[in-house]
């Protein structure tokens, strides 16, 4: 198994250099490669195309499931799918996503948080720090 790098995976959604995405994309469509996607990379991936890119969290988003459904790819579907359901629907972070979505896939108590947001998603307790 190889991981994969933030730099990588956006020359390959963004093929903004011809040489690097090709590059990439021989990488991606090789069906003996068997590569990981961490969490972090994708959070990365979110920040990169939202604050540099000026993309849309649903056009971040779209980046992301598109990833998600190729087959070479390894990583915590449920958990990043659940993450992107939470970041696409919800007025929150892409952080603050993972966070309710881990909380919710490890049957976690809740979040101790100052973020009121966390209010708005019945699914997980937001624990009100004394």
């Amino acid at each position: 198994m190889k991981l994969l790098d933030t730099n990588l995976i956006l020359r390959f959604l963004l093929k903004d250099d011809l040489k690097q995405f090709n590059s990439a994309r021989i990488i991606f469509e090789n069906p003996e490669e068997n590569l990981y996607l961490n969490e972090l990379v994708v959070a990365e991936i979110i920040w990169v195309l939202t604050s540099f890119y000026k993309f849309s969290k649903e056009k971040a988003g779209e980046k992301i499931y598109y990833l998600l459904k190729l087959p070479t790819i390894e990583t915590n579907r449920p958990l990043l799918m659940r993450t992107l359901y939470f970041y696409n629907n919800f007025n929150i972070n892409f952080v603050d996503a993972y966070l309710v979505a881990f909380c919710e896939q490890n049957s976690l108590e809740g979040i101790y948080s100052f973020d009121k947001v966390l209010d708005k998603i019945k699914s997980i307790k937001r624990l009100k720090p004394v």
